[in-house]
Order: C-alpha cells, then sequence, then structure tokens
C-alpha cells in the first residue's frame, strides 16, 4: 500500500517514525489538531492534489463522526477540482510582440516620425533584450534626432553583440569617426578550431592578425572542434582605445593504452581539483592548456578498475600528449 504523500509529511513534521509503515496504524499516529492545520494550510496554498491527501489523512486519523465525515467531503471536493498550479508556467509570446513593435518602429522610422519610432523601439527592445536590432535602430533613430551620446552607447551596445556583419562594419564606421571610442580585439588558437563563436555569433572566414576593430565591452569566445571532441571557453574585456586578447590555449591527449584498455581523466587547468574524464569516443581529445604551463594532475584507469595510475603531466600549448601504461 502507498503511504500518501500527506501523512509523510505530517510524520516527518512531528517526529513520526510510524511514516515508513505501509499500514493503516500510521494514521492512527498522526495528531489530529497537526494534520488539520496541515490540510488546511495546503488548501488555502491552492495545492488541491496534496491538500486532498492530506484532508484524507486527517479523516483516517479520527472516529467516526461529523468531522470525519466533513473532512472526507472536503478531500472528495478538492480531489475533484483541477489543480492550477499542475500545468507547466505558460510564458507569452514576447518575440511576436517585439517584431510587431520592429515592424511599428521601422514604419514610423520611414515616415520620418522619429519620436513614435523611438516608443516603439524602445518597447521591442524591453519585451526581446536579445535582439539586437533594436540597438542598431534606436541608435540611428537618435541619430536623426542629433542625440550623439544615446546614439553612441546604443550603437556600442549593439557592436558588442554583434561584432561581425555588414551591419557591424557600418556601425563600426560610424564610431570610429570619435577617436579612440572602439578597441581592439585580438583572438588566437594555438590549434585550428572547426567553429569559432564571439558572443554568440559564429565567425566566417580568417580573423586579421592585427585584430577586429570593437567596441568597449566583455567578449566570451567558444573555440570548437568536434572531431577532437573539445569545446573550450575564453573571455576577454575591451578597453576604449586599447588591445585585449583572447588566446584558446589547448593540446591533445591521445589515448594509447592498451593490454589492458584504460580510460584517461585529467585535471581541469581552471578549476584545481576537479578532474574531467576524456572519454572512450575518441582515442584523441582536445584539452586546454594552463595559461602559466603548470603541470596537471592525470590518472588512469583499466576497465576492470583493477590497475591505476596517477602522473603528473604537462600539456603544452598545440602539442600532442601520447599516453601509454
Amino acid at each position: 500500500m502507498r503511504v500518501p504523500r500527506g501523512a509523510i509529511a505530517i510524520a516527518l513534521l512531528f517526529g513520526r517514525a510510524a511514516a515508513a509503515e505501509p499500514t493503516g496504524a500510521l494514521y492512527q499516529t498522526v495528531p489530529t489538531k497537526e494534520a488539520k492545520q496541515l490540510a488546511t494550510l495546503w488548501t488555502l496554498a491552492g495545492q488541491n492534489a496534496e491538500a486532498a491527501e492530506a484532508w484524507s489523512t486527517y479523516a483516517a486519523a479520527l472516529d467516526k463522526g461529523k468531522d470525519h465525515d466533513e473532512a472526507l467531503a472536503e478531500a472528495a471536493r478538492l480531489g475533484a477540482q483541477p489543480d492550477p498550479f499542475a500545468d507547466k508556467l505558460e510564458l507569452a509570446d514576447q518575440a511576436g510582440l517585439a517584431k510587431r513593435a520592429f515592424a511599428a518602429g521601422r514604419a514610423a522610422f520611414a515616415a520620418q516620425q522619429f519620436g513614435d519610432a523611438l516608443v516603439d523601439f524602445h518597447m521591442g527592445y524591453a519585451l526581446a533584450p536579445d535582439l539586437p536590432g533594436f540597438l542598431r535602430e534606436l541608435g540611428s533613430t537618435y541619430d536623426k534626432l542629433g542625440a550623439a551620446a544615446p546614439k553612441r552607447e546604443f550603437y556600442r551596445r549593439y557592436l558588442v553583440q554583434r561584432p561581425f556583419g555588414a551591419n557591424s562594419d557600418a556601425i563600426r564606421s560610424e564610431l570610429e569617426k570619435d577617436q579612440d571610442l572602439l578597441g581592439t580585439l585580438l583572438i588566437s588558437s594555438t590549434l585550428p578550431c572547426t567553429e569559432l563563436w564571439i558572443n554568440r555569433q559564429r565567425v566566417a572566414g580568417k580573423l586579421p592578425d592585427k585584430g577586429i576593430v570593437v567596441a568597449p565591452g566583455k567578449y566570451k569566445g567558444l573555440c570548437f572542434n568536434p572531431k577532437l571532441e573539445m569545446a573550450l571557453f575564453e573571455y576577454a574585456t575591451v578597453e576604449a582605445g586599447r588591445p585585449a586578447s583572447m588566446i584558446f590555449r589547448w593540446g591533445i591527449v591521445e589515448n594509447q593504452l592498451e593490454h589492458p584498455l584504460g580510460r584517461i581523466a585529467l585535471e581541469n587547468p581552471k578549476a584545481p581539483g576537479v578532474m574531467i574524464d576524456l572519454g572512450i569516443t575518441s582515442p584523441e581529445v582536445g584539452v586546454a592548456a594552463p595559461a602559466d604551463g603548470h603541470k596537471l594532475r592525470m590518472v588512469l584507469k583499466d576497465d576492470s578498475g583493477v590497475r591505476t595510475e596517477e602522473r603528473m603531466v604537462k600539456i603544452e600549448p598545440g602539442q600532442r600528449l601520447v599516453v601509454r601504461w
């Protein structure tokens, strides 16, 4: 017999070890005063399923009579009603409303109604702050109104979110008119990245060795190599008029553990003491290399768990480390 959750809750709350017993004797051990109090609280909270269970538990602790019958009736009433909190929370379609605001703003801008355009673009940005197009349109609208400071700020925020592309190049050219307003981000990797992402935007083509001109702000990069099962994140903060570097330092660990076969766990260079299992789906795995060159703990285990070895190894950026017994 399944023990109702309400009964278990009461037993735990009031120190009743009998909650482990799947028998009707449990209900006789539940204090009736506390049982009714819990049932009332569940009811007031709108948790109908828990409330019905708690009223049933309360009724089971009572002798036959008026209180017993009223408790059972309340349990039946609540059990027949849908739980208002049972369904998942559904959010309004913010994206659809944001697109309508964007279209209205573009129409107002085309009609040179720049005040109305500002209202629409601000509303759309509040609804969908992850859509950078609003930042670009707000900057352009403030430009038409002759408001240089907010224009630069919205253009800067757009360029941080979208550092690449035709629109970004146009905004970059606009911001470069102000001396030392932008900075430079130099991105490099010790081994090739199959995919390179900066602030959630995929980089197409090769980046210039001298770096790219970007807006001041925080940048998050991802170097992804699916063949080597490697996804490495790096961060950089760019200041106006100054360069900043984002370097993906990583190497390759090759598993040649044979007779017996084994697997490798390597210490995370950014979280000392935390081990990362390199898995067995690929004999070659890309791993991060410490920026200061310190050695990392490596643990080798065979499949049966009988043989174990620990080593301190140095992961050289851009190099391959072959691991054997």
